[in-house]
């Protein structure tokens, strides 16, 4: 029957717009043929999908074998007793095979087979039949206008009597099987709505308003017929009909008032049968025929000044259709599919509100007031289904729920500005997020982070705008674009810590999203932070504004480790270690004291507080691996800062360049590889390993470079004189010697060949050269010679001391190579002797005739002699493990 009636409906519909009623018809009869056949695919994939249970075969039970025993004699009972009756043999039952069903086709075999079986099912000679009928009349009264052969009021007549008559046989043939009755009265009704649209449209015999009350009277009556035999498309055709009517016998006047009461009428009709009926499709055609014809009229005809009697028409038809809503949602059989009809639930409100802005553009907080309404309204629906239905209608209540919020979300933005939106939606957010975790709702909690990322980028846009901040009227970090981001960014953190715990229905997706949200908020108010920096010109504050930073996530580290509250806040140590760095790194480029005013409480605050932090956190265990760098990071960081300070007040006191200045320039340095090599308390026992490798032996390597850098320094310490060991220069050489060979045999450096190797060389190297440098400083301060180079070099008293010293050198090492059997050492002090003949050859015998190259050749040759007597070369090892063999 629909596609009859949509094949009426829509001749209708050409009809009122001059074109060909046979096309509108057969297009409406396609498209309603296309939805029929949809509907029925849907139907038959869905008992595809869940398909009836298969009946239970009975079971068989298999017959217990028989298994024949031996005769035994027995003896004659004396007494006989009657025999018992035979057992009837027991015969399973076999169940019977299923029978033959032909392989199903696929979906659009369905279609045509649905489509065939319309056609020809049922009373199809009276579908086609009242097509055709429909489709003569109106090309009889056509033909009969064109030529003129009756006269209009015989005509019109005419068709109302056969549309009567219609009406009255379908009506009484209402219980004949095939729909035949209501086909008849579909084509009734439809050849009134034609005869009243002639009437006006094409004979003007009859007024606009007379026109209009008859087809009303229709659509009632139409309405009533199809509510009382329960035919749901007889009530879809009498609904297209009315909303039709208006358009059909339009005179062009603009009289929107009629038009809307007359839709209020109209729907207040479907609102009724709603009452009764669970129509879907009556509903939707309301919906769509109501706001888009509304629409339409808006975008073209309306005007400012029709305000007052266009938005209670607005109101109405919004309650009307969330009425729907609700009644369809109340009636509708539990274990329907279906049971919220998501196209008036969500599209009214939508639809609804963008009318309602246009409507109220031009007034002040009009759409935020509007938004706010809609909010509460929709609040106080769902509190009103919860107190009449209970869990009844939870969907819809969560719906409804959710429609509030959004409208009340959308309110902030259209009435403050996007910092107060932003902060607004961060903490609604947060409230979301909370509620949906208790009730285990997972979009709910999505729809949180999206409204909190929202949020941010709300207040980015807002505070990262090129327009210069207006600083007259506030202070720095008091501002309310600060207060903002930090509310904003507390409520991320917020959001971050709940999303962290674990809770029922947790998804896979919700712990990378707390981090991103925790990292977010954490980066976000550490630019806001700089932002304000720089545009209150806080640069002289700027040390101690990172300490400040630095400390309070310190404190705040230290609470949460403290109590096990986030597992998350260990991140928080990098960007506090990198604060204290850029800290140093301003104090470095002022080359200020640290102990100018209070700037040292500072700096003692910013270190405690974290390495308590890093105290808790290794107490839960927190952070495992990332407390190693901690640790190797604030030794480097405070390295720096006290070697800059005791380098600041040093040169206080003396010059910059002089002997005591070089001289302070490792003693932190020296301090701390010294309490690395030798301390026993916390953090030492608990991170050695790391300590060492990646703190103490660096350090060392920097020590080195320092030894290297010294020797260009002449040692001069006015006013004492200058002593051989015991100038500051030669004093801290010794001591970083003395560390150097603690560093050389501890345990831990000890298992790696490569750092040993490395320290052995090095340390040999430095020595060797450090110990040139003290009899070059003995020729500059005792004989009186410029400290020049090469002058002081080129000197032959100097070559000389340079090769008594060398082959005093080489002896040693022979000598305690030959003692301790190491044949590579003394292979290393002969180089070293071969290197004093050289010299002999090359340097000193150019000074021939002088007594310095006679005592050198002399000195050298007698302690060669020495050597060859009282170390010679040892064995090699092999030849060792022989003669022991």
């Amino acid at each position: 029957m629909l596609v009859i009636f949509s094949f009426i409906a829509a001749a209708l519909l050409m009809g009122a717009l001059d074109e060909s009623p046979l096309l509108g018809g057969v297009i409406g009869a396609l498209l309603a043929w296309v939805y029929g056949l949809s509907q029925r695919v849907q139907q038959l994939e869905q008992a595809q999908r869940h398909p009836a249970p298969p009946p239970q075969p009975v079971s068989e039970r298999p017959p217990t074998p028989i298994v024949a025993s031996p005769p035994k004699p027995t003896p004659l009972p004396t007494t006989l007793e009657p025999s018992r009756p035979l057992v009837p043999p027991v015969v399973a039952s076999v169940p019977s095979a299923p029978a033959y069903r032909p392989p199903e086709g696929n979906a659009l075999d369905k279609a045509f087979a649905s489509a065939w079986s319309w056609l020809t099912g049922g009373n199809p000679f009276v579908r086609v039949g009242i097509i055709l009928l429909f489709i003569g009349v109106v090309f009889l009264m056509r033909y009969s206008l064109e030529q003129g052969l009756l006269p209009v009021e015989l005509r019109l007549l005419g068709a109302a009597t056969g549309a009567f008559a219609l009406l009255g046989y379908g009506w009484k043939l209402r219980n004949r099987s095939g729909a035949y009755g209501l086909i008849l009265q579909a084509g009734g009704i439809g050849l009134l709505y034609l005869t009243v649209f002639a009437a006006f449209s094409l004979y003007q015999l009859v007024p606009a308003l007379l026109a209009f009350a008859v087809l009303l009277l229709i659509v009632v009556a139409a309405t009533v017929l199809a509510v009382k035999q329960d035919s749901l498309p007889l009530a879809a055709f009498a609904a297209t009909g009315g909303f039709l009517a208006p358009l059909l016998t339009s005179t062009g006047s603009n009289n929107y008032i009629g038009l809307f009461s007359f839709y209020a009428l109209l729907n207040a009709g479907i609102v009724a049968v709603a009452w009764f009926k669970t129509w879907r499709l009556l509903n939707l055609l309301g919906f769509v025929f109501t706001f888009v014809i509304a629409s339409l009229w808006g975008w073209f005809s309306y005007q400012p000044e029709n305000f007052a009697t266009t938005e209670p028409f607005l109101i109405l038809f919004f309650l009307f259709y969330l009425a729907i809503a609700v009644l369809f949602a109340t009636r509708t059989p539990v274990n329907f599919k279906d049971k919220v009809d998501s196209t008036l639930v969500f599209g009214t409100p939508i639809l609804g509100f963008l009318m309602q802005t246009s409507l109220v553009r031009e007034f002040e907080y009009g759409i935020a007031l509007s938004a706010a309404g809609m909010g509460l309204f929709y609040l106080a629906m769902c509190a009103g289904l919860w107190r009449r239905f209970g869990k009844q209608q939870q969907l819809l209540m969560e719906t409804f729920l959710a429609l509030g919020v959004v409208f009340l979300t959308l309110a902030i933005p259209f009435a403050v500005d996007g910092i107060k939106t932003a902060t607004a939606w961060a903490v609604e957010g947060v409230g979301i997020l909370w509620v949906s975790i208790r009730q285990q709702q997972p979009w709910r909690r999505v729809f949180a982070v999206l409204l909190q990322l929202a949020s941010l980028v709300a207040l980015l846009l807002e505070v990262l705008s090129f327009t210069p901040p207006d600083l007259s009227d506030s202070r720095a970090f008091l501002n309310g674009e600060f207060l903002s981001v930090v509310l904003v960014s507390a409520a991320l953190l917020i959001a971050s810590r709940l999303l962290s715990d674990d809770f029922d229905d947790k998804r896979d997706f919700e712990q990378p999203v707390a981090t991103v949200l925790f990292f977010a908020a954490w980066l976000f108010l550490s630019l806001l932070f700089e932002k304000q920096i720089g545009d209150f010109r806080l640069h002289q504050h700027i040390t101690a504004l990172h300490l400040g930073y630095a400390t309070v996530i310190g404190i705040g580290l230290s609470i949460l480790a403290r109590f096990k509250l986030w597992s998350l806040s260990p991140y928080l140590l990098p960007m506090a270690l990198l604060l204290v760095g850029l800290a140093i790194l301003n104090v470095l480029g002022d080359n200020v004291s640290i102990t100018v005013g209070w700037e040292w409480l500072a700096w003692a605050a910013a270190f405690i507080s974290l390495y308590l932090a890093a105290f808790r956190l290794q107490q839960r265990g927190w952070f495992t691996s990332w407390l190693h760098f901690t640790h190797v990071a604030l030794l480097w960081l405070g390295f720096a800062l006290l070697s800059h300070e005791l380098s600041v007040q040093v040169q206080t006191l003396v010059a910059v360049g002089s002997t005591w200045d070089i001289a302070s320039l490792p003693l932190i340095g020296v301090v701390m590889l010294g309490w690395l090599l030798r301390g026993t308390r916390w953090p030492l026992p608990d991170y050695a390993a790391s300590l060492l490798h990646f703190v103490a032996f660096p350090m060392a390597g920097i020590l080195g470079l320092w030894v290297l850098m010294s020797l260009h320094n002449n040692g001069a310490t006015p006013p004492t004189t200058w002593i051989p060991l015991l100038n500051p220069l030669d004093v801290v050489t010794l001591v970083i010697a003395y560390l150097g060979w603690q560093l050389y045999q501890h345990p831990e450096i000890a298992h790696s060949p490569s750092n040993t190797q490395l320290l052995r060389y090095t340390g040999v190297g430095l020595a060797f050269l450090w110990a040139n440098t003290l009899i070059l400083r003995a020729q500059h301060h005792w004989n009186g010679l410029a400290w020049a180079f090469p002058d002081l070099l080129l000197q032959p008293s100097t070559q000389t001391l340079l090769a008594i010293a060398w082959t005093l050198g080489g002896m040693a090492l022979t000598w305690q190579a030959n003692r301790l059997g190491k044949r590579k050492l003394w292979v290393f002090g002969a180089v070293l002797l071969g290197a004093v003949v050289l010299k002999l050859f090359v340097v000193d015998f150019a000074a021939s005739g002088t007594v310095a190259r006679i005592v050198s050749f002399l000195s050298v040759g007698v302690l060669l002699l020495f050597i060859g007597y009282l170390a010679p070369l040892p064995p090699a090892e092999q030849a060792i493990d022989k003669s022991t063999d």
